[in-house]
């Protein structure tokens, strides 16, 4: 056994948040597509993809040696004014490697559900109710729950319930577009919090036999994105058919034994959202200083994104900070945007799974303190 399959499940449940367990006129973003389209083909042969952006390369600090597993680093700075994806120094460790992303992909998705508000296409006035279809693990947050308070559940307290039902608002299919529309060629964004697990946990139909999920999970990930996307749209049907507290029981099979720490992290890069360190950097970019959303929408963004984990543990000075965390068994990562006083931007992306052990956000202070030195050495000032 690789520990308790209860505290393991607990942690899950709570992807990203340090918190207990719970009982209780539109305009589109230039560049972007619309809300209404959807990924119906793969991207072309030869289609250029992101490449790592030309800048002073910083050497990076030693890798705290708590963190046994793969690690991916980017942390750029750029000058003020700068208006493109052109940092003027990084800091790297293998930005090209790809990585769960966990519940730092659920950037992705308020991101989303403020452009479609934006288009017309979503009211902020919308309220939801949670059902047993929509109920994913942990806490969940109250019924007839505005969009609005969906989004600060999702982003301080890492509520999967909140995501997914967002994440179903928007669409499946509405996220992707914003990685491709980047070049972001290793970005997945495509599964609800609740979806992905079903798969891992065996109950994910013919599709996901339990016993075969490492060559399952791989077809899934390699599938071309209009195959992909209908894989997803089946495995989600029957997302919805399960009740939370028998997907709970069904992790045993994945977390309890089943799988090495390396084949267990092959299947979340395959089944979880994903992304690179460097591709994941471009993306926050785009989203903080490139979303060409609304003043309004802009200022929900930020506002909400400025409760994500991580601001607590910054050694450095900023006046404004946004990001986000994710975690499940030997997976971990934190992800976020900052402004310094003196007019100077970073973004800072710190990856990693294969960690042999199922209880990882412990490892939170070792991350920020390669997160912080990286930060440091590109120029912020200590405080």
């Amino acid at each position: 056994m690789r520990g308790s399959v209860w505290t393991l499940l607990v942690l899950s449940a709570l992807v990203g948040a340090w918190v207990l367990w719970s009982n209780s006129g539109s305009r589109a973003r230039p560049g972007l597509p619309q809300a209404a389209e959807v990924l119906e083909q793969p991207l072309p042969v030869g289609s250029p993809c992101l490449e790592l952006p030309e800048a002073e390369e910083v050497a990076p600090p030693a890798i705290p040696p708590a963190i046994r597993g793969r690690v991916g680093l980017y942390v750029a700075r750029f000058e003020p004014g700068e208006s493109e994806f052109r940092p003027s120094k990084v800091v790297q460790i293998t930005p090209e490697e790809v990585f769960p992303l966990a519940s730092n992909y659920k950037t992705a998705v308020w991101l989303e559900v403020l452009r479609q508000a934006d288009q017309g296409s979503l009211d902020m006035k919308e309220r939801f109710v949670v059902t047993r279809a929509n109920q994913s693990l942990g806490g969940y947050p109250y019924n007839n729950t505005p969009v609005l308070g969906l989004g600060y559940r999702m982003i301080e307290y890492s509520d999967n319930t909140a995501t997914d039902i967002l994440h179903r608002r928007v669409g499946l299919a509405s996220l992707q577009p914003l990685a491709d529309e980047l070049k972001l060629c290793k970005t997945r964004l495509l599964l609800p919090t609740k979806t992905w697990w079903t798969a891992e946990s065996g109950l994910g139909g013919p599709d996901f036999p339990r016993y075969n999920l490492l060559s399952s999970s791989q077809r899934f990930a390699q599938a071309a994105p209009a195959e992909r996307l209908q894989i997803a749209q089946r495995l989600d049907a029957i997302a919805q058919t399960l009740h939370p507290d028998r997907l709970y029981r069904a992790f045993k099979t994945f977390y309890a034994g089943g799988y090495t720490w390396e084949q267990m992290a092959q299947i979340d890069r395959n089944l979880q959202n994903a992304s690179t360190p460097v591709e994941w950097a471009r993306f926050l970019w785009a989203a903080f200083a490139q979303n060409g959303l609304s003043p309004e929408a802009d200022a929900h963004f930020r506002e909400v994104m400025a409760k994500g984990y991580g601001r607590r543990h910054l050694r450095v000075r900023y006046s404004y900070y946004g990001g986000k965390s994710g975690n499940t068994a030997g997976v971990l990562g934190f992800t976020g945007y900052l402004e310094a006083p003196d007019g100077c931007r970073y973004v800072y992306v710190f990856l990693s799974d294969t960690i042999p052990e199922v209880y990882t956000f412990h490892l939170r202070r070792d991350a920020f303190t390669l997160i912080n030195q990286a930060l440091l050495r590109l120029g912020m000032e200590g405080k």
